[in-house]
């Protein structure tokens, strides 16, 4: 008998009789033989029979090309969600000049618009799970274009512009967040700051741009026209822009166990520190129309430096993101965001006066502000892990609606 073929019944033999059937789901192949090889027969498993490669299995590439296209479409969505939502300040100095309703209530509204993507944060990760990224993006930017497109009927009514600008658009960005926030993170490693930096500065860009163009569109048109445009722009970029938001194989996450993350302390210290620092966020994008008008200067001076502010908004989330991945490590870099925001805030916008003070303050605040925003996917993926940063990052937001909502607040007064 050739020794390769005793070598197999000699291991069939030693089996003990009750696991005889094992030869059903296994089967013995003699190993060939050469200088190196051993005696002892291989083991194969039949493919239909083996059990789905565990999730390390997945994670082997990283930092492929293949990344590149959720990091665009991410990119665009913040362009336009996040570029709506920073340049409400705006439609606000408009509405006010109106006299729809006092500034109070109106940035009430754009703080619920603002809100709605934090307070729900948890339902979405839930939806996500069941629908996949694709489709919740998807049903995201068909709500957010119908917020701005019906706002263009609500101009003069307080109840209607709070469901249409607020609840409506609010709706559209909650949907949108998450996908674009965290798709992107999980096609990357090594340059994961840098990938969600490029995905969030689309927000920076699209601020400016239409805080640029709105002002200048509205004076061409009108308020109702402006809104309609913007509608029909966010359907033609936030649409397309949902198929690519695909997350790799293995890596779509898991949404968290509460009671479990309750007892971490680093997500407590998390959940403490992103609570605090929402307050102020959102205070310059909604203010400095306001108050540039309040210090004598014209409505497009006013969208100039909310411009500014938003192009270095821009530059923060690369950069910082870029920091990150180099040299600084993302909980430093995220440090480094928070002081820039709240020094800007203390030792600057309260002595700017002037045009050339304004764009002081809104530099250094812009840059933290935008860094802060693109580094918490980061932190939360290095802390944490990709698989389940869509529901860290659901359960973070949900704790910072307090922080969108208390910006009216801050307009009030």
């Amino acid at each position: 008998m050739p020794p390769d073929t005793e070598a197999a019944v000699t291991l069939r033999h030693s089996l003990p009789k009750q696991q005889s059937n094992w030869n059903e789901a296994i089967r013995l192949e003699p190993v060939k033989r050469s200088g190196k090889d051993s005696q002892i027969p291989i083991v194969q498993q039949r493919q239909d029979e083996t059990s789905p490669p565990t999730p390390q299995e997945n994670f082997d590439e990283w930092d492929k090309k293949e990344g590149w296209p959720a990091v665009a479409a991410g990119s665009a969505i913040f362009f336009v969600y996040l570029g709506l939502v920073y340049s409400y300040g705006i439609v606000q100095l408009h509405l006010i000049e109106s006299q729809l309703a006092t500034v109070s209530t109106l940035s009430f509204i754009g703080s619920v618009g603002a809100a709605m993507s934090p307070l729900t944060g948890m339902v979405v990760a839930r939806i996500i799970k069941r629908f996949g990224c694709r489709k919740t993006a998807f049903a995201g930017g068909l709500f957010l274009g119908l917020g701005e497109v019906t706002a263009c009927w609500s101009t003069g009514s307080v109840p209607a512009m709070f469901i249409t600008q607020g609840v409506l658009f609010g709706i559209g960005a909650a949907l949108l967040f998450l996908p674009a926030a965290t798709v992107p993170s999980l096609w990357f490693k090594k340059n994961r700051g840098l990938a969600t930096g490029v995905v969030f500065a689309g927000a920076g860009i699209g601020s400016a741009v239409i805080a640029l163009t709105l002002d200048k569109l509205i004076g061409i048109t009108s308020l109702e026209t402006a809104l309609k445009i913007l509608g029909v722009s966010a359907w033609a970029i936030s649409l397309p822009a949902s198929y690519f938001l695909k997350a790799p194989a293995g890596r779509g996450g898991t949404v968290a166990e509460h009671q479990r993350l309750f007892r971490n302390v680093k997500f407590l210290i998390m959940l403490f520190m992103g609570a605090v620092a929402t307050f102020p966020l959102f205070v310059p994008p909604f203010l400095l129309p306001l108050y540039a008008a309040s210090v004598g200067l014209s409505s497009q001076t006013g969208a100039a430096i909310l411009a500014a502010w938003n192009i270095a908004s821009a530059l923060g989330r690369i950069g910082m993101g870029f920091g990150a991945d180099a040299f600084l490590g993302p909980i430093n870099s995220l440090l480094i965001s928070l002081a820039l925001i709240g020094l800007s805030a203390l030792a600057l916008w309260p002595f700017a006066s002037s045009l050339g003070l304004l764009i002081f303050f809104s530099i250094p605040n812009g840059i933290g502000s935008g860094g802060f925003f693109s580094l918490m996917p980061v932190v939360v993926g290095s802390i944490f892990g990709v698989g389940q940063l869509a529901g860290v990052m659901a359960m973070l937001s949900t704790f910072r609606t307090s922080g969108y909502v208390m910006v009216r607040s801050y307009t009030t007064y």
